[in-house]
């Protein structure tokens, strides 16, 4: 049981006006407040929420009234316990709409009237939406993160089965970690939405020389993609990227690598994003060194992880990269 009493008070403030400020307060705080004495008669209510009904001034409200049979029924349950035990009660309350009130109800003493039930009810739907958005987020964060765990544990692995030293695995293992890295950036600024084709290849260029920027052409429809697929096609630009500047020849002949990209409606119900990668060169390109590393990646792991497929070969005088996917992958 608990008395209650203003922090401070000026004696000689006028009761009424007193009331009226600390009402106007209540109201802005939108918590409800109500009293009543220990035969369950209410002294006064106080902003009561409009889910419920507000009694007229020639009634005689009871909880029933108020807030229906079932809510009703519990809160006069736990108003008989209080006044027995002395312990508050409190629990949360969704109702039809779904809306969540939390109850605490209380026996509060008055020097004149003795033992008072005080209720306060505060709504906290926005707050209870909020946790269930973060724990939602939360969840996607660890799914998101187990499945990149799992792509960065299968390209060390594949690295590592081709690299011919240490040295060439550091250096082809932290290119493509970077790669992961900004395709994960794009995927952020978007809210995990996705990343567009064009921003994902910008990215991917960023760390390449100027020279080499100046001479890759995109051209084609500039799809949003999944923020799975973001991950693997950004891995396979990389991979593409860096064969062109390690093994081939579009810079020295001074020739645009073009890559297009194509939506379109096949037998499936869902579309077929295409994206074609087709880099000049000539007989003194090494198809073997060419695809040497990163062929494993873009033959078999990025069209296994989008569920398409993918074409990778030389022609006389071009190296030519197909990949086809569900836009939904």
């Amino acid at each position: 049981m608990h008395r209650h009493s203003l922090t401070w008070e000026n004696q000689e403030t006028d009761t009424n006006r007193q009331r009226d400020y600390l009402t106007f307060a209540l109201v802005r705080s939108g918590v409800c407040a109500m009293l009543q004495d220990s035969n369950f008669r209410y002294l006064y209510i106080a902003n009561l929420p409009t889910d419920w009904n507000s009694p007229g001034s020639e009634e005689t409200p009871s909880d029933l009234s108020i807030f229906g049979r079932d809510l009703g029924e519990k809160l006069a349950a736990e108003k008989e316990n209080i006044l027995q035990t002395g312990q508050k009660r409190e629990f949360e309350w969704v109702d039809a709409r779904g809306r969540t009130y939390h109850f605490l109800v209380e026996l509060v003493f008055d020097r004149q009237d003795g033992k008072q039930i005080f209720t306060t009810v505060n709504d906290l739907t926005d707050e209870r939406r909020r946790e269930k958005t973060l724990r939602t987020l939360l969840k996607e964060v660890s799914h998101r993160s187990k499945n990149l765990m799992a792509i960065i544990q299968s390209v060390a692995s594949q690295t590592a089965r081709h690299a011919p030293s240490l040295e060439r695995f550091v250096q082809s293992f932290h290119g493509r970690l970077q790669s992961l890295s900004l395709a994960q950036d794009s995927i952020m600024e978007t809210d995990w939405q996705g990343s567009s084709l064009k921003d994902l290849l910008e990215r991917q260029l960023s760390h390449f020389p100027l020279q080499v920027k100046k001479l890759v052409v995109f051209d084609g429809d500039d799809v949003v993609i999944s923020p799975n697929a973001a991950v693997h096609v950004g891995l396979a630009m990389h991979e593409l990227l860096s064969n062109a500047v390690n093994y081939g020849s579009f810079v020295r002949q001074n020739k645009p690598i073009k890559i297009s990209t194509k939506l379109q409606q096949l037998q499936s119900p869902t579309p077929t994003l295409t994206l074609n990668w087709i880099e000049p060169t000539n007989a003194e390109a090494a198809p073997a060194d060419h695809k040497r590393f990163g062929s494993t990646i873009l033959e078999r792991v990025v069209p296994n992880a989008l569920s398409g497929r993918a074409d990778y070969n030389f022609a006389e005088d071009t190296i030519n990269y197909a990949l086809s996917f569900p836009s939904n992958a």
